[in-house]
């Protein structure tokens, strides 16, 4: 995998979409993106972050059980705070609020 590499995550239902590097957690990807999800603790202990994946694949690093189930986990849930991606993303989460119209792909703008 070359440094250099990026993977897109995107949030579902709302269509917005950011960058992400290889080791950087999907939380801290979207803090530095400007769009930020929910969370508290970062630590994997709360639950605060948690986030179902709906396609690709993420390495998710040790957590607490009482912020995510096993029975979650079979669901695809994930903590985005542990979660590293390893492909593009596609997130199903619940915002407070509409993701800026700055994180929309333009229509005149392929990726």
């Amino acid at each position: 995998m070359s440094d250099r590499e990026v993977f897109k995550i995107t949030i579902k239902p709302y269509g917005a979409s950011y960058h992400c590097y290889p080791g950087e957690s999907l939380l801290t990807a979207s803090r530095n993106s400007g769009l930020t999800l929910a969370n508290n603790c970062q630590k994997g202990e709360c639950g605060t972050c948690k986030v179902k994946i709906r396609k690709g694949q993420i390495k998710l690093a040790p957590f607490m059980l009482s912020a995510l189930s096993m029975q979650e986990i079979d669901a695809d849930y994930t903590l985005a705070c542990r979660s590293t991606p390893l492909t593009d993303v596609e997130i199903l989460v619940e915002m407070s609020g509409w993701p800026d119209a700055r994180f929309y792909p333009r229509k005149d703008k392929q990726d």
